[in-house]
Protein backbone atom coordinates (compact mmCIF):
# COMPACT_ATOMS: atom_id res chain seq x y z
CA UNK A 1 0.00 0.00 0.00
CA UNK A 2 1.53 3.28 -1.13
CA UNK A 3 0.66 6.42 0.79
CA UNK A 4 0.98 10.04 -0.15
CA UNK A 5 4.57 11.10 0.64
CA UNK A 6 3.30 14.41 2.09
CA UNK A 7 1.52 12.56 4.90
CA UNK A 8 4.35 10.33 6.15
CA UNK A 9 5.39 11.14 9.72
CA UNK A 10 8.36 9.16 11.05
CA UNK A 11 8.85 7.89 14.58
CA UNK A 12 12.28 8.33 16.20
CA UNK A 13 13.39 4.77 15.32
CA UNK A 14 12.01 5.02 11.79
CA UNK A 15 13.98 8.23 11.30
CA UNK A 16 17.18 6.51 12.46
CA UNK A 17 16.59 3.78 9.88
CA UNK A 18 15.80 6.27 7.14
CA UNK A 19 19.00 8.22 7.90
CA UNK A 20 21.04 5.05 7.31
CA UNK A 21 19.21 4.32 4.04
CA UNK A 22 19.50 7.94 2.86
CA UNK A 23 23.22 8.00 3.64
CA UNK A 24 23.86 4.69 1.85
CA UNK A 25 21.41 5.26 -1.01
CA UNK A 26 20.11 1.72 -0.46
CA UNK A 27 20.58 -0.85 2.28
CA UNK A 28 19.69 -4.32 3.50
CA UNK A 29 18.22 -4.93 6.94
CA UNK A 30 21.61 -6.28 8.05
CA UNK A 31 23.42 -3.13 6.87
CA UNK A 32 20.92 -0.92 8.72
CA UNK A 33 21.18 -3.11 11.82
CA UNK A 34 25.00 -2.97 11.74
CA UNK A 35 25.00 0.82 11.30
CA UNK A 36 22.46 1.42 14.07
CA UNK A 37 24.14 -1.02 16.45
CA UNK A 38 27.29 1.13 16.44
CA UNK A 39 25.40 3.59 18.66
CA UNK A 40 22.99 1.26 20.46
CA UNK A 41 22.57 -2.49 19.97
CA UNK A 42 19.30 -3.08 18.14
CA UNK A 43 17.83 -6.50 17.34
CA UNK A 44 17.76 -7.57 13.69
CA UNK A 45 14.08 -8.52 14.05
CA UNK A 46 13.24 -5.03 15.35
CA UNK A 47 14.89 -3.41 12.31
CA UNK A 48 13.19 -5.92 10.00
CA UNK A 49 9.77 -5.10 11.49
CA UNK A 50 10.35 -1.34 11.34
CA UNK A 51 11.57 -1.48 7.73
CA UNK A 52 8.41 -3.41 6.86
CA UNK A 53 6.35 -0.67 8.51
CA UNK A 54 8.31 1.98 6.59
CA UNK A 55 7.53 0.11 3.38
CA UNK A 56 3.82 -0.02 4.30
CA UNK A 57 3.90 3.74 4.95
CA UNK A 58 5.41 4.26 1.49
CA UNK A 59 8.78 5.57 2.73
CA UNK A 60 10.79 2.58 1.46
CA UNK A 61 10.58 0.06 -1.37
CA UNK A 62 12.53 -3.17 -1.68
CA UNK A 63 13.96 -5.36 -4.40
CA UNK A 64 15.39 -8.83 -3.98
CA UNK A 65 19.15 -9.31 -4.31
CA UNK A 66 19.99 -12.97 -3.82
CA UNK A 67 18.49 -13.94 -0.48
CA UNK A 68 18.35 -10.39 0.87
CA UNK A 69 15.96 -7.51 0.30
CA UNK A 70 17.60 -4.24 -0.66
CA UNK A 71 15.61 -1.20 0.47
CA UNK A 72 15.61 2.16 -1.31
CA UNK A 73 14.00 5.36 -0.08
CA UNK A 74 10.88 6.71 -1.75
CA UNK A 75 10.63 9.44 0.88
CA UNK A 76 13.45 11.98 0.59
CA UNK A 77 15.18 13.54 3.57
CA UNK A 78 13.84 16.95 2.45
CA UNK A 79 10.25 15.67 2.21
CA UNK A 80 10.51 13.97 5.61
CA UNK A 81 11.78 17.20 7.17
CA UNK A 82 8.99 19.22 5.57
CA UNK A 83 6.38 16.72 6.83
CA UNK A 84 7.71 16.80 10.40
CA UNK A 85 7.87 20.61 10.50
CA UNK A 86 4.31 20.86 9.17
CA UNK A 87 3.17 18.37 11.81
CA UNK A 88 4.81 20.35 14.62
CA UNK A 89 3.41 23.62 13.23
CA UNK A 90 -0.10 22.18 13.16
CA UNK A 91 -0.04 20.39 16.51
CA UNK A 92 1.85 22.91 18.66
CA UNK A 93 1.56 26.31 16.97
CA UNK A 94 -1.94 26.34 15.43
CA UNK A 95 -0.37 26.29 11.97
CA UNK A 96 1.47 29.58 12.59
CA UNK A 97 5.11 29.65 11.45
CA UNK A 98 5.50 32.98 13.27
CA UNK A 99 4.55 31.37 16.62
CA UNK A 100 7.04 28.58 16.00
CA UNK A 101 9.82 31.02 15.10
CA UNK A 102 9.03 33.06 18.20
CA UNK A 103 9.32 29.92 20.32
CA UNK A 104 12.65 28.98 18.71
CA UNK A 105 14.00 32.50 19.25
CA UNK A 106 12.92 32.50 22.90
CA UNK A 107 14.02 28.97 23.78
CA UNK A 108 16.58 27.63 21.32
CA UNK A 109 18.66 30.56 20.08
CA UNK A 110 20.96 31.14 23.04
CA UNK A 111 24.19 32.47 21.58
CA UNK A 112 24.66 35.90 19.95
CA UNK A 113 26.25 34.30 16.88
CA UNK A 114 23.12 32.17 16.41
CA UNK A 115 20.97 35.29 16.49
CA UNK A 116 23.31 36.93 13.96
CA UNK A 117 23.00 33.90 11.67
CA UNK A 118 19.19 34.00 11.90
CA UNK A 119 19.20 37.74 11.18
CA UNK A 120 21.32 37.16 8.07
CA UNK A 121 19.01 34.36 6.94
CA UNK A 122 15.98 36.63 7.30
CA UNK A 123 17.65 39.47 5.41
CA UNK A 124 18.70 37.09 2.63
CA UNK A 125 15.18 35.69 2.41
CA UNK A 126 13.72 39.20 2.37
CA UNK A 127 16.09 40.13 -0.47
CA UNK A 128 14.97 37.07 -2.48
CA UNK A 129 11.34 38.17 -2.19
CA UNK A 130 12.14 41.71 -3.30
CA UNK A 131 13.82 40.42 -6.46
CA UNK A 132 11.05 37.96 -7.32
Amino acid sequence: MKKDLDSIILTRQELQIMKVVWDKGEATVKEVCDAMSQKKVTAYTTILTLMGILEEKGALVHTRSGRAYVYKPLLSRQQATRNQVRDVLTRFFDGSPEKMIENVLENEITAPEQLWTVKNMLESRQQEHRVA
